[in-house]
């Protein structure tokens, strides 16, 4: 049994409109006076379902209750009558606590219900507030000096408007411990421009103010950095942006980006655009937040030399995803790949995508793709069949090809960064040891990473295969070419990108290019091992190769 008001009755778990001894004895202790001791006096401590708080959530960013919870007790316009507001507060209707409720069932707590000296208008609903409270917003505190300034020059308009207010606030329903204002509050007007305040978010702003640690969810945390940047909060404003900078995911990561960008908060951007560039194919290719990264980011991030991708298909796919989702908006979930490739299949057959002027937006797109590292027989069918590329693009990819086919892998290189093939690994728990078999132009590479006998080291390292090795199964071989040649001149570089040290910072490790002749001697078919120490999972590893013609 809990001690509900001075009745000392059940309370019920549940809302029960029809019980009206209940709500008459609420309306009871509502009028009645409630000293100081008696206040001390409880059976029970406070019901959460009574105050809308969670035992295991901060006071100021208190979840919203179930929906048959009772309504929190606060009135909703201060220009209605008395007996319409105290009706408005006892109401039984079930349905979670607005955000205007948690703020002024937080507020007054902590200001021990004393009469607010502020009344801020905002979003349409009233907000009150109290003047020591008010030093943690910049907005605010402007707002308020200035405002009694006006009121307190003789015949001003902002005294006629203070008086209009009335006492009317001031008479609000508090606990019985509520001090009489020295003064009327003032009204502070605060209009709102940003889409993306909303009133949960003003809320969470607003409650910041009488907490000493203000603490942020993940939740709405891009309306409530836009709220602490508009009333002028630097210390809610951080640690909005340092609970964006440890959840980074494919569902945030595009959003952040842009409030990252709008906001000129250079840290941020750099560690959305530092995931995108590990990311992007592995992770956000497979979710519908795709479609929210910009044409700009995305191909920035393709020019990355930092960019990983399993393979330069993988990175073709993902852009294929993304121009697949920009052209409809009105897909819910990340159809399967058949599916988006029967999409362009069936495109007009009057001209190729690109030379269209509906694809022409994306060329710059399919530029920054390495096709010529996609040598895979079923994957150049795929390119034919979806009708994209121009036929001049593709006349000189499958140029090249035969080309370095017949001249025993030849590649015409000008630019190492640029143009070689890339193949990617990652390291993700233990045990630490993945292999890669990379195919090009009948050559086969082992690309090997794993953990030393020091277990703070990771080695990396190249092993040509033979045509009789058992590392390469027949399936791999299967309509494929092998060449015989005993030796082939490869320029080579290994890529490292981990977590390192206490702090967990990403950092990178390069070999920068290697020339070797790879043989199929036991000497002479392996690179050096490349060692990196102090690295923890994920690891990210990218072997670049290129074929030179010497």
């Amino acid at each position: 049994r809990k001690q509900a008001g001075n009745t000392n009755r059940w309370q019920l778990p549940f809302p029960l409109g029809s019980d009206l001894l209940g709500q008459a004895q609420a309306a009871r202790a509502v009028r009645a006076t409630i000293n100081a001791t008696l206040r001390g006096i409880s059976s029970a401590p406070p019901s959460p379902l009574a105050w809308h708080r969670d035992t295991h959530t901060p006071d100021m960013l208190v979840q919203c209750p179930p929906k048959n919870t009772k309504r929190c007790l606060r009135p909703l316009d201060y220009r209605a009558s008395k007996w319409s507001r105290l009706c408005v507060r006892l109401t039984g209707s079930p349905g979670p606590a607005t955000p205007e409720d948690l703020f002024y069932l937080y507020s007054r707590r902590v200001a021990h219900n004393t009469s607010p000296d502020v009344i801020l208008e905002c979003l349409g609903s009233y907000w009150e507030l109290h003047c020591p409270y008010l030093t943690k917003s910049v907005t605010l505190t402007e707002l308020y000096t200035t405002a009694k300034e006006q009121r307190d020059c003789p015949g001003s308009r902002g005294d006629r408007k203070s008086d209009r207010m009335g006492s009317e606030p001031s008479r609000r329903f508090t606990l019985g411990t509520s001090k009489p204002a020295s003064s009327n509050p003032l009204l502070l007007r605060l209009p709102v421009n940003d889409p993306t305040i909303s009133k949960e978010a003003l809320s969470v702003a607003l409650r910041s103010l009488y907490s000493s640690e203000p603490r942020v969810q993940l939740q709405g945390v891009e309306g409530v950095l836009s709220a602490a940047a508009l009333l002028g909060m630097p210390l809610l404003f951080r640690r909005c942006l340092s609970a964006m900078m440890n959840n980074i995911s494919p569902c945030t990561v595009c959003h952040f980006h842009s409030v990252a960008s709008k906001y000129r908060e250079a840290e941020l951007q750099r560690a959305c655009e530092r995931w995108l560039e590990l990311s992007l194919v592995t992770q956000l290719q497979f979710h519908i937040s795709l479609r929210d990264l910009s044409l700009e980011l995305l191909q920035k991030t393709l020019h990355s030399p930092r960019l990983f991708t399993p393979s330069e298909y993988q990175l073709l796919r993902t852009v294929l995803y993304w121009v697949f989702l920009q052209l409809n908006p009105g897909v819910q979930t990340l159809p399967s790949h058949s599916s988006i490739l029967t999409f362009f299949i069936s495109l007009p057959k009057t001209g190729v995508f690109l030379e269209q002027d509906v694809g022409q937006t994306f060329t710059a797109l399919f530029q920054s793709v390495r096709l010529h590292g996609i040598t895979e027989r079923a994957h150049l069918e795929e390119i034919q069949q979806i009708n994209v590329l121009p036929q001049s693009w593709l006349l000189l990819l499958f140029s090249r090809h035969y080309y370095a086919l017949h001249s025993g892998g030849d590649m015409p290189v000008t630019d190492f960064s640029s143009q070689s093939v890339r193949f990617g690994l990652i390291i993700e728990r233990e045990p630490q040891y993945c292999t890669l078999t990379a195919a090009l132009y009948g050559f086969y590479f082992l690309l090997k990473a794993t953990r030393l006998q020091d277990c703070d080291s990771h080695g990396f390292s190249i092993q040509r295969l033979k045509h009789w090795d058992p590392a390469l199964s027949l399936r791999a071989c299967e309509r494929r070419p092998f060449s015989l040649l005993s030796e082939r001149g490869v320029q080579y570089q290994i890529t490292v990108q981990g977590l390192v040290g206490s702090g967990r910072q990403w950092q990178e490790f390069c070999t920068g290019p290697i020339c070797q002749d790879f043989g199929i001697t036991k000497r002479s078919s392996k690179s050096q091992v490349f060692k990196v120490k102090g690295l923890s999972p994920p690891i990210y590893v990218t072997f670049a190769l290129v074929f030179p013609a010497f």
